[in-house]
């Protein structure tokens, strides 16, 4: 046994006498020559099993004498007719079996004499709940020491709930388990292993407490998905049950480096996904060239062949600094880290250092700064320039994930909860558009819970959601976004007078100061700070370190104050512009701001000194439309086909100088 698992699983059958199995359980699994010759003459070229059959056989295969499986309705099934009777007997308190004392075993080198078809599998005629059998377990089974018995419990999370939704009989049956656990003998006969119980879970956070953390004759084992070793056994063994694809057909019984190749490729693949990947092959007519077989595995994942980085085309992203900065004003540091990524992201060399064929993100950015900088509005240039549309992004506010029990909206219910079947936003989301950018918006107000949902999509691109459905981020671009560090610093009480101090070299506790006085930093001093900021928020705050290990400190990008005027007269005109736009689309109107209004948008306390670009559209929104919506509600027939002239009144070297005055604003329809 090669797998992890499989050596882990030995070991909790030698030393525990209730294993606790969950992970991939419900997956298919190889079987190798010895294992296949105990199968019935029927099957002898059978070459998979579902996972409790390949249990059983591996139970047997130690030298229980009874290996029986259990799950509710299906009820009692024996591996083999011989093991019947002889359960049915200890079961009812009869004798033990008149079959000579057992010795000490080791595991079962040669199989048993071949079984016919009928004679396994064989369910018993006794019908009994969860409770009952495993009560008859107890009393007359389990505590023996002459007969080795080992009990599969099929599907266990289907009959016994999770701690704190358990009713009476849950209960009930939860301390028979305990208790029939206990009453396994610590060695069996002439010192052989003794009986078993193993309880089969989907996931770990099914399998109720007391069972698992709270009883010391337990062990949790997870069954992990297979190995690279093993993917590449599979397309050694099954090559032929894929298209050739139309080119001549790969000998991978002899070609080791390249069933290597496609184990790396598949990973994150359970074997059932292999054997799906089989089917589509020739429905597709795709092989497993190194041409075609990534072409198969995304119409895999995605359900498409095309790769919307191969068919980006490449003059986009030599202009993608030109193109980014017309919308971006005034962040060239932050849009001269990304281009280079987005470029390293078409050619497939993001992560090269970790693997050669590497599933991660094809690019991660953390864009931290003042509200209203530009953060979102790159993420929404980001995709349009790589996919085309805007609306490739696709953005969660996480501060409506502030809370632990909230990611079930994120990622999924877990079975047994409200809403499990209806998956998560997040993996519903990729899933319908694995090429997109993905932006977690204000990624600090996330629960920390929450955010170790990350630590696997950063490092494997792929998430599973409350249904067991995976979905992958291998072909998405992350970028998370903060305003840590823009808030003023907490404060602290004086050693005397009770007075709150500011530590020294921070910036000041007003929040006017405080973003005054960041404002004023050269950009070096401005990069510093907030990347100090971020550390300190998820080392010392969060306590999750490895989580900004897996962004990467280099991939942290601060956005600038807007201060330089040209950038805020370039966001002004942009603003106005786009209003325009939109209200000749809509209505039959436009609008003209003159140069002193403008001035105003620029000085206004709401705007950019407080709300940055943001600011300037809020106040757009104020002082421009709610007049425009209502003289065109109103009046209708007097502004269709016109423009509304909007004006503020006062002499250019007063305007920021003295309090803004409304009875200034000045509004007239004008002709075109």
């Amino acid at each position: 046994m090669t797998a992890m698992w499989k050596s882990n699983l030995a070991d909790a059958l030698l030393m525990d006498p209730l294993v606790l199995l969950h992970g991939n359980v419900k997956d298919i699994y190889t079987i190798d020559e010895p294992i296949r010759s105990r199968l019935p003459a029927e099957w002898s070229d059978q070459r998979t099993v579902t996972f409790d059959l390949w249990l059983a056989l591996e139970l047997e295969r130690q030298g229980y004498d009874i290996v029986c499986l259990y799950d509710n309705p299906g009820g009692i099934v024996v591996l083999r007719r011989p093991m019947l009777a002889t359960l049915h007997d200890l079961m009812a308190g009869g004798p033990r079996s008149a079959s000579p004392p057992q010795t000490a075993r080791t595991p079962v080198a040669s199989p048993p004499q071949a079984t016919p078809l009928e004679d396994w599998l064989v369910p018993m005629d006794v019908q009994q709940s969860p409770s009952d059998f495993t009560g008859t377990l107890l009393a007359n089974v389990l505590p023996r020491q002459d007969v080795r018995c080992a009990v599969i419990f099929r599907f266990a999370d289907r009959y016994l709930a999770y701690t704190d939704r358990q009713d009476s009989a849950d209960r009930q049956l939860s301390l028979l388990l305990q208790k029939a656990a206990m009453s396994i003998p610590l060695l069996g006969q002439n010192g052989a292993t003794p009986s078993r119980m193993l309880l089969v879970f989907d996931i770990e956070s099914q399998i109720p407490q007391e069972l698992n953390s709270l009883f010391p004759s337990a062990r949790s084992v997870h069954i992990g998905p297979p190995g690279a070793e093993e993917r590449s056994e599979f397309f050694r063994h099954f090559a032929a049950s894929f298209d050739a694809g139309g080119e001549p057909r790969l000998d991978l019984a002899t070609d080791a480096s390249q069933c290597a190749l496609l184990g790396q490729l598949s990973e994150g693949l359970r074997m059932q996904d292999l054997f799906s990947l089989a089917v589509l092959s020739r429905r597709e007519h795709l092989g497993l060239s190194a041409k075609q077989f990534p072409q198969l595995l995304t119409r895999f994942k995605f359900g498409t062949r095309e790769n919307a980085w191969a068919k980006m085309d490449p003059e986009r992203l030599r202009n993608a600094k030109q193109v980014l900065a017309r919308r971006v004003k005034g962040q060239d540091e932050v849009i001269d880290e990304v281009v280079p990524v987005l470029i390293r992201a078409k050619l497939g060399l993001s992560d090269l250092a970790g693997s050669v064929h590497s599933s991660k993100p094809r690019g991660a950015f953390f864009f931290v700064g003042p509200t209203g900088v530009g953060k979102t509005e790159l993420s929404k240039a980001v995709a349009e320039l790589v996919f085309g549309d805007e609306a490739a992004l696709l953005r969660f506010d996480m501060s409506e994930y502030s809370e632990e029990h909230q990611q079930a909206r994120l990622i999924g219910a877990p079975p047994g909860y409200v809403g499990f079947d209806q998956g998560g936003q997040l993996t519903n989301a990729i899933q319908q558009k694995p090429f997109s950018v993905v932006l977690f918006d204000e990624i600090e107000k996330a629960h920390g819970r929450i955010l170790d949902k990350f630590l696997q999509i950063l490092d494997d691109g792929r998430l599973t959601d409350g249904m067991g459905k995976t979905v992958y981020f291998s072909e998405s671009i992350i970028i998370f976004t903060s305003n840590i560090g823009t808030a003023p610093p907490a404060q602290r009480p004086s050693a005397h007078s009770g007075a709150q101090a500011t530590p020294p070299g921070l910036p000041p506790a007003n929040t006017d100061e405080a973003y005054a006085s960041l404002a004023e930093l050269p950009y070096e001093g401005l990069t510093a700070h907030f990347r100090a900021a971020v550390r300190n928020f998820f080392v010392n705050t969060l306590g999750r370190p490895e989580i900004l290990n897996r962004i990467g400190e280099d991939n942290i990008l601060v956005f600038r104050f807007l201060t330089a005027g040209d950038a805020k007269s370039q966001i002004i005109d942009q603003q106005i512009e786009n209003m325009r736009r939109s209200l000749r689309e809509r209505h039959p109107v436009d609008m003209h701001c003159t140069a002193s209004f403008k001035q105003l948008l620029m000085a206004h306390p709401s705007g950019f000194d407080r709300n940055g670009a943001r600011g300037v559209r809020n106040l757009l929104n104020r002082f421009v439309l709610n007049r425009l919506a209502s003289d065109l509600f109103m009046e209708p027939d007097r502004c269709r086909g016109r423009v509304m002239r909007v004006d503020y009144e006062a002499a250019d070297g007063d305007i920021g100088g003295v309090t803004f005055d409304r009875s200034l604003l000045r509004y007239e329809w004008i002709d075109p």
